[in-house]
C-alpha cells in the first residue's frame, strides 16, 4: 500500500507538505487572518473539527502527524485508522463514521417533525420530550391558534392555554434553563408564568440556583449532586459494551478521577467505546498529566441519548457556565479565577473577602458560584472548595493570564498574612496550603518575587513550629536566597530570613551552619541596629542556643545575660521573652551541674508563666518540661507535660517526643524498664517514619534505647545499638562533640558488663580527655566519665588505682553535688566495698534532650 502511495504521489505536492514548509506556513497564516477578521466584523463563528490519524501506514509512519492535523484552541478527535482509511467507512456503525456524523449533526440544528393533534379537545401524548423543541413548535404540536405567525408571541400563547387546566396531562421539559434575564426579564417572560400552568408537569434543569429559585417560587428544588460510588459504577457500567473485561480497582481508579460527575462519566465510557481501549489504557490516559487529563475531557465523543445541541465535551459544558457567569456576575467572575490558583480545599471566606468590598458582595457572588455547582461549601460554611476538574479547566480557560491571576492569588494570601498574626495558627492552617501551591508560581518582575520571598519566610515558620525542619529549610532557603538577589544582604528582611534559617539549621542538628548565619546576622544587626535594639537581643538569644548545643556553655551563658539585661529593662519581667531568656539560663545552668541554682531559677520562670499564660500553653509546658528535667520527681510532671503536646502539637511533633522521651527516661529512674524501652522504641518508629532518623534528637533516643536494653541485660542488643549510635554520632556531630563522646561513654559501660575491658578503656579515656578539656576537671560529666575508668580498673584487678580514681570522684561530687546526692552516696560505697563484686545493676541514665 506504502509503495502505491509514493507512486501516485506528485513530487511538488509532497514538497509543499513538508516540515516547516513556506506554502504551510503561509496558509496556516492566512487561515488565522481570516479568522481574526471575522470576529472583528462580528459575523458567526466558523465551526471547525480537526481529526486526525491514530495510526500510521506500514512501512512510512504518520502522513499527517496529530500536531500537524490539530489546531490547538480547537476541538480535535483522534480516528482509530490510518491516512489512507480514515473515510473509509465499513458500516453505520463504524465509529470514525459515529464521530463524523455526530458533529455534522450538531452543526445541522437538529429538525423536528410537527405531529397535529388527534382530538380536538387537547393534545395527544407525545412519545418524543418536548425539551429544546421551542414554544412555537409547541404551539403547532398544539395547533393553537396564530402558530404560523412569525409575530406572534408563542409563549404567551402556549402559556394561557396551560394555565386553563382543561387540556390532556402533560409534561414539559425545560433543559439547561440557565440564562435568568432571558427567563425573567420582559412582559412575556417565562418566570410569569411557569407557576401557573395546570393539568401537567414542569421539569426544569438549571446550572444557576437563582433561575431555579425564580422558576420554582416557594416549590424545593432538587440538587443533582455528584454520584454514589455505587451509583457511578452503574452508569459507567450501562455505557459500556458488556463484554468489556472490567477490574474493580482500574474501574475505581477512574470513577475517583472523574470525581463521579455523570458528564464527565458518560463521556469517558463513550471514548472508551468508540476508540475500544482497555479500562487500564484510559487510566494511563487520564493520570499521565494534567495536559493529557484535560485532552481527555476535551473530546467530544457523541452519547446519543444525549440532545444534539447539547455538547458532549465536559470542558465545553462547563466553559459555558464560566463565560456566563464572568458575563453576568463579574464578582463572581473573579473569585472563581483567583480560586482557580489557589488549593481547591478550604478556601476561607475570610481569604475571599480581599477580593470584593463588602460582606453582602462575597456572598452573593458565593452564593451564584455555588449555584453553578463550581464550588461547595465546607461542612461549616466558612470555606469552600472546588472540583479537582473545575479548578483544572478553568485555570486551563484563563491561561493567557496566568501570570495576572498568579500574581493576584499570592498578593491576596500575603496580605492575609500580613493581617493574622502567628499567635492565629487556625487562620495561619487554612493558608499554608494556598502558600504552597503559589510558592510553586515563577514570577520574573521584582516587586513579585520579593512578595513571594516573604510568603515562604511564613511557609518556613509555620513548617518550623510544625515540626518539619527539612520541609522548613527548603522553604527558608529560597527565600533568603531571592532576598539576598534582590535587596542585598544588610536589608532588615534578608536578616530576618537569615536568623530564621539559622534557627531551621539549628533544629536539623546542623550547629556550625547554624552558628555561621547567626554569627554573621548579629554583626550586620549590631551594624545596623544597635546593640540595644530588641532585634540584636533576639539574635543574641539564637545564637546562644546554638552555643549551648555546641557545649559551649559558658559563652552561651554570656550572651542569655546580656539579652536578659536588655530585655528586662526594655519589656519588663513578666515578659514572654524575658522568661524564655530566663529559662534558658536555667538550662545553661543544669548543663553545667548547678543543680540548686537551676531548680530555683526553673520554679521562677514556671511561676512567671503561669501569672500571664493559659494552662496547657505550649510555652508553659516547655517550662515545665525544663523544670521537670531538673528534679524528676516521679516522672508526673512528664507525663503532664507529654499529654499536654500531643494535645497542643501532635503525636509526632519532635518536641512531643522529646516530652516522651524524658517520661521514658523517669520511668528508668523509677525501675520500670519494659515501660521506658515501649517508649523508647515507639519514639524510634515516629523518628523512622517521619524520615528524621540522622537528627541529633532521634539519635538520642537510639541511645537512651540502648542504656535501658544494658540495664535489662540485654547486652547484645544493646551493643548493636550502642555501636550504630556512636557511628551516626560521629558521622553527623563529630568525634569530640559532647553529645558524641556521651554516647561512647554508654557504650563503653556496655562494653565493661561484657567484659569486653580493653575497648572498654579505651573509649572511656577517650571521653575522658574531652570532657576534661571541654567542660573541666570538677563538672559531674567528667567526674561520671572518671568513675566508669575506675571502675573497669577494678574490674582488671588494679584495685589500688581504682581506689585512687574513686577517691577523686567522691572529693569532686562532694563539692558538686553534696554528700546526699545519690551518686555521691554510691561513690563512697564502691570505695568502702572495694573486693566485692561489682552490682549488676549499674547506676549510668540515660542523656535528656
Amino acid at each position: 500500500m506504502s509503495l502505491g502511495l509514493f507512486k501516485q504521489a506528485n513530487p511538488q505536492i509532497l514538497e509543499g507538505l513538508k516540515k516547516n514548509s513556506e506554502l504551510l506556513y503561509r496558509i496556516q497564516a492566512d487561515f488565522h487572518t481570516m479568522l481574526r477578521d471575522r470576529k472583528k466584523r462580528n459575523d458567526p463563528d466558523i465551526e471547525i473539527v480537526c481529526f486526525f490519524e491514530e495510526l500510521p501506514i506500514i512501512g512510512f509512519g504518520f502522513v499527517v502527524p496529530k500536531e500537524s492535523a490539530a489546531l490547538s484552541t480547537y476541538q480535535s478527535t483522534g480516528l482509530h485508522y490510518n491516512h489512507s482509511e480514515m473515510t473509509r467507512f465499513k458500516d453505520a456503525q463504524d465509529p470514525a463514521f459515529i464521530a463524523i456524523s455526530a458533529e455534522l449533526l450538531r452543526w445541522s440544528k437538529p429538525i423536528y417533525q410537527v405531529v397535529k393533534p388527534r382530538a380536538a379537545n387537547g393534545p395527544r401524548s407525545e412519545a418524543k420530550s418536548l425539551s429544546r423543541i421551542g414554544f412555537r413548535r409547541i404551539a403547532q404540536i398544539l395547533d393553537l391558534p396564530g402558530n404560523e405567525d412569525a409575530e406572534s408571541d408563542m409563549v404567551l400563547t402556549v402559556s394561557l392555554y396551560l394555565q386553563r387546566g382543561n387540556c390532556e396531562p402533560w409534561l414539559l421539559v425545560l433543559d439547561n434553563a440557565d440564562d435568568a434575564r432571558l427567563l425573567t426579564e420582559g412582559d412575556t417572560a417565562l418566570a410569569r408564568f411557569v407557576s401557573k400552568y395546570r393539568g401537567g408537569y414542569v421539569i426544569i434543569s438549571t446550572r444557576d440556583r437563582y433561575v431555579a429559585q425564580v422558576l420554582m417560587g416557594k416549590a424545593d428544588a432538587l440538587t443533582v449532586t455528584t454520584l454514589s460510588p455505587e451509583d457511578a459504577k452503574k452508569l459507567f457500567r450501562s455505557r459500556l459494551p458488556d463484554d468489556m473485561d472490567f477490574d474493580e480497582d482500574i474501574e475505581r481508579q477512574i470513577l475517583e478521577n472523574l470525581e463521579h460527575l455523570p458528564l464527565c462519566i458518560t463521556q469517558a465510557a463513550a471514548y472508551i467505546d468508540c476508540t475500544k481501549i482497555s479500562l487500564h489504557e484510559y487510566l494511563r490516559e487520564l493520570t499521565e498529566s494534567e495536559r493529557s487529563l484535560l485532552e481527555v475531557l476535551d473530546g467530544d465523543h457523541v452519547d446519543l441519548r444525549r440532545d444534539y445541541d447539547s455538547p458532549n465535551s465536559v470542558l465545553r459544558a462547563w466553559k459555558i457556565s464560566f463565560e456566563k457567569i464572568r458575563g453576568n456576575y463579574a464578582q463572581a467572575g473573579q473569585l472563581l479565577s483567583v480560586m482557580a490558583f489557589l488549593d481547591r480545599q478550604y478556601i476561607s471566606r475570610d481569604l475571599l473577602q480581599g477580593l470584593v468590598e463588602s460582606r453582602h458582595q462575597l456572598n452573593a457572588a458565593l452564593g451564584i458560584l455555588q449555584g453553578f455547582c463550581l464550588v461547595v461549601a465546607e461542612s461549616s460554611n466558612d470555606s469552600f472548595k472546588m472540583h479537582r476538574l473545575v479548578q483544572l479547566a478553568t485555570g486551563f480557560w484563563l491561561l493567557s493570564k496566568k501570570t495576572d491571576y498568579e500574581t493576584l492569588a499570592l498578593k491576596l494570601v500575603t496580605a492575609k498574612f500580613d493581617q493574622t498574626g502567628h499567635d492565629n495558627q487556625t487562620m495561619w492552617r487554612l493558608l499554608i496550603p494556598h502558600a504552597k501551591v503559589i510558592e510553586t508560581y515563577e514570577f520574573q518582575d521584582k516587586d513579585s518575587n520579593l512578595l513571594l520571598a516573604k510568603l515562604q519566610y511564613n511557609i518556613a515558620s509555620h513548617d518550623l513550629h510544625a515540626g518539619h525542619y527539612d520541609i522548613a529549610a527548603k522553604s527558608c532557603q529560597e527565600s533568603y536566597s531571592k532576598q539576598v538577589g534582590l535587596g542585598g544582604e544588610s536589608n532588615l528582611d534578608t536578616l530576618k530570613t537569615a536568623g530564621l534559617l539559622g534557627v531551621i539549621r539549628k533544629h536539623q542538628g546542623l550547629y556550625d551552619e547554624a552558628n555561621v548565619l547567626q554569627q554573621r546576622v548579629l554583626s550586620k544587626k549590631e551594624e545596623t541596629l544597635g546593640s540595644e535594639h530588641l532585634d540584636t537581643v533576639n539574635t543574641w538569644m539564637d545564637l546562644s542556643e546554638v552555643l549551648e548545643r555546641q557545649g559551649e556553655f559558658v559563652t552561651s551563658q554570656e550572651l542569655a545575660e546580656k539579652a536578659l539585661k536588655v530585655r528586662k529593662r526594655r519589656l519588663g519581667n513578666d515578659n514572654i521573652k524575658t522568661l524564655q531568656t530566663l529559662m534558658h539560663l536555667a538550662l545553661l545552668l543544669r548543663r553545667q551541674a548547678r543543680y540548686r541554682d537551676a531548680e530555683a531559677l526553673g520554679r521562677e520562670v514556671l511561676q512567671g508563666y503561669q501569672r500571664i499564660l493559659p494552662w496547657p500553653h505550649e510555652i508553659t509546658l516547655k517550662s515545665g518540661y525544663a523544670l521537670a528535667g531538673t528534679l524528676r520527681e516521679n516522672g508526673k510532671f512528664d507525663e503532664e507535660v507529654a499529654e499536654g503536646r500531643k494535645r497542643i502539637l501532635g503525636d509526632e511533633h519532635p518536641q512531643t517526643l522529646l516530652a516522651i522521651n524524658n517520661l521514658a527516661l523517669g520511668y528508668r529512674l523509677k525501675g520500670e524498664l519494659r515501660k521506658a524501652e515501649e517508649h523508647y522504641r515507639n519514639i524510634c518508629a515516629a523518628h523512622d517514619k517521619c524520615q528524621r532518623q540522622n537528627h541529633p534528637e532521634a539519635i538520642q533516643v537510639c541511645q537512651n534505647l540502648a542504656v535501658v536494653l544494658r540495664d535489662q541485660k540485654k547486652y547484645k542488643e544493646a551493643e548493636k545499638i550502642g555501636r550504630d549510635t556512636l557511628e551516626r554520632r560521629e558521622r553527623v556531630l563529630g568525634p569530640e562533640h559532647l553529645s558524641t563522646v556521651n554516647t561512647a561513654l554508654d557504650l563503653a559501660m556496655t562494653l565493661e558488663q561484657e567484659k569486653k575491658y580493653a575497648e572498654a578503656s579505651s573509649l572511656a579515656l577517650r571521653v575522658l580527655a574531652v570532657r576534661t578539656k571541654r567542660l573541666g576537671e570538677a563538672h559531674t560529666y567528667t567526674l561520671d566519665t572518671l568513675f566508669t575508668i575506675a571502675s573497669i580498673n577494678e574490674r582488671l584487678g588494679d584495685v589500688d588505682i581504682a581506689k585512687e580514681k574513686f577517691q577523686v570522684v567522691l572529693d569532686g561530687r562532694m563539692k558538686t553535688l553534696g554528700k546526699n546526692h545519690p551518686a555521691t552516696r554510691e561513690t563512697a560505697d564502691r570505695l568502702a566495698s572495694l573486693g566485692i563484686t561489682v552490682p549488676e545493676d549499674t547506676w549510668a541514665i540515660g542523656e535528656e534532650m
